[in-house]
């Protein structure tokens, strides 16, 4: 119940923003007056014409000299005043359009556009060589669609809403919690759709710049947005802003999606009953369907269908995810992985649930279910065929048998604990900086460093099952939980609980320093101290902890080297286009 009690408060909250956000327009009730008889004449003059004139408004001092070749329909009021907008002046132009229901504020220049229908205008938007730009009454703007976020079939739906984000997603989509939860969203979702389809006028923000896109309807468009060269824009948000305005640029389409801050949708992209997470892409035929692309993600040429993908989730080449739920996301898909077994040829029910940061390798293909949620970061090697199973190993390898080895089965493959932490420190020091300085969200927050407390629980629990009973040369999932559908060697093991239990004595030691004292140690990193270094001072730790870093440093540089000396005995120019320091 407390756990719900606090979801209610930030359901509160979420739904209040989004209703800030989308409810309140420019003020436009006063100022607006009836066309003169001598304002209509020069109208027609230019070449405009209307079923009834008494129906079109204009402020005081329109320049209605720049009106031409225009049809009006229904309630118009077109301000036709420059504006002044974050500085910048802007004229206004109406030429060669037909308007239905429509309110143009100062600034605007709209030009051969075929329909503009039930639209309110904001301020010095541009809106050039388009089709139709139109809204019907009752339109949802791509708010209440079923996101699948984990399963094709249903059972992990959530209705979606523009200020949805990662962490409610996860929650909505899975927990022993989540029937009330998503009662209790749905129940706030309810009353914002009543207020949403109320609404007569579509919205396209102030300084939005729309031009050459065939269709665009039923949406609902922030400030600054931009849709230039798209090939439709369909009953959609696309949140904006000064700083980060979402766009659909050059041949791309959006249906039924919410796009946030600062997405792009571009290079012939499709987006499709999605929503697509702030400061994310998807470009170059890239395909998201019934999805959540999270924050600082990248969708290029591949697909991901029916998943739940959090922040800095990277598919930059030809590519498959589908009934995926990775919330907590920062992984990597290769070119050719296929992470998507999701049918048995009865239903396709089955999922896969990815842990942090797992790398999922070249045309690696992935057998579901699958659970790989407290084996973060993880890698998938090149080609590997992987069966259906659960592993709980963080930082791990899976790999091809390096031989083959009697009494396993020869589907399984090998699996290398800690491998990442022993033998590819770079990355997780890449990747760490990566998060930080690739983050371009403003709504939201990247969480902590790789190596954390969550983390290391993960790590403390995975020493716990390397301690065995029985020593044998092979060991499998009969012998240690959480191995999955793979082998593990004894010496992997030895080596597994050595690389483990130094990155847990590091993550304690390291909030040492000259500065903070004792006191200032979480209970957590006390305990851990305490354990493994019982007696010891605190100037002993420090030496101890002095010699750890180096000790690091010293395996991030042996990884550089390692990838550098290989390339210089393959590629005869690569020292010179290569620096080991890069």
């Amino acid at each position: 119940m407390h756990r719900n009690m606090n979801y209610r408060q930030k359901f509160k909250e979420v739904f209040r923003k989004a209703s800030e956000e989308l409810f309140t327009v420019d003020d436009t009730s006063e100022g607006w007056i009836s066309l003169s008889d001598s304002q209509i004449r020069l109208l027609e003059d230019n070449g405009n014409s209307s079923e009834d004139w008494s129906r079109v408004k204009v402020f005081s001092d329109a320049l209605l000299n720049s009106v031409r070749n225009c049809i009006f329909s229904g309630e118009v009021q077109m301000a036709m005043t420059s504006a002044e907008v974050e500085g910048c002046s802007f004229n206004p132009v109406l030429r060669n359009c037909i308007l239905e229901n429509v309110t143009i504020l100062p600034g605007c220049r709209i030009e051969r556009s075929n329909l503009l229908r039930n639209l309110h205008i904001g301020e010095g938007t541009v809106i050039e060589n388009c089709g139709r730009l139109t809204y019907e009454y009752g339109s949802m703007c791509g708010c209440g669609v079923e996101l699948e976020l984990g399963v094709e079939t249903g059972e992990r739906n959530v209705p979606s809403f523009p200020f949805l984000d990662v962490l409610l997603a996860s929650v909505l989509s899975g927990g022993s919690d989540r029937a009330d939860n998503l009662a209790m969203y749905r129940t706030f979702l309810d009353e914002f759709l009543t207020k949403l389809i109320s609404r007569k006028s579509g919205v396209i923000g102030r300084s939005c710049r729309i031009q050459d896109t065939p269709v665009v309807e039923n949406c609902w468009i922030g400030s600054r947005v931009s849709i230039v060269n798209a090939c439709a824009v369909r009953n959609s948000t696309l949140l904006g802003g000064e700083l980060n305005p979402a766009s659909v640029l050059d041949g791309a389409l959006v249906r039924n999606s919410i796009l946030k801050w600062g997405s792009r949708v571009d290079s012939m992209a499709i987006v499709e009953k999605s929503i697509l997470g702030e400061a994310s892409v998807v470009e170059k035929h890239g395909k998201l369907s019934s999805s959540f692309l999270g924050p600082n993600s990248v969708l290029a040429e591949g697909e991901i269908t029916a998943s739940l993908a959090g922040p800095f989730t990277a598919a930059h080449h030809q590519s498959l995810l589908i009934a995926a739920r990775w919330p907590e996301g920062r992984g990597n898909i290769g070119y050719g992985a296929n992470v998507g077994s999701n049918h048995t040829s009865r239903r396709p029910d089955q999922e896969i649930r990815p842990g942090e940061g797992m790398f999922f390798g070249l045309a690696c293909s992935m057998k579901f279910p699958a659970d790989f949620s407290e084996a973060p970061y993880t890698i998938i090697a090149t080609g590997v065929t992987a069966l259906p199973q659960k592993v709980e190993f963080p930082f791990s390898l899976i790999c091809e048998p390096f031989s083959s080895v009697d009494g396993v089965p020869p589907a399984f493959n090998q699996i290398i604990p800690s491998w990442v932490l022993s033998d590819n420190l770079f990355a997780i020091q890449r990747n760490e900086k990566k998060y930080l300085s690739r983050n371009r969200a403003r709504h939201w927050e990247p969480r902590g460093g790789i190596i954390r407390k969550d983390i290391v629980k993960m790590m403390l629990k995975a020493l716990e099952k390397l301690e065995v009973e029985s020593i044998k040369e092979i060991y499998t999932d009969k012998d240690i939980s959480g191995l999955g559908k793979n082998f593990l060697t004894e010496a992997h093991r030895l080596r597994a609980i050595e690389t483990y239990r130094f990155h847990v004595r590091f993550f304690a030691l390291d909030c040492l320093s000259d500065e903070d004292g004792p006191d200032k140690t979480s209970a957590f990193k006390k305990d851990i101290l305490t354990r493994e270094f019982p007696n010891a001072t605190r100037e002993e730790l420090l030496e101890i902890l002095s010699e750890m870093r180096s000790d690091i440093a010293d395996s991030i540089r042996a990884c550089r080297e390692k990838d550098y000396s290989r390339g210089c005995r393959i590629i005869e120019d690569y020292a010179d286009v290569r620096s080991l320091e890069n």
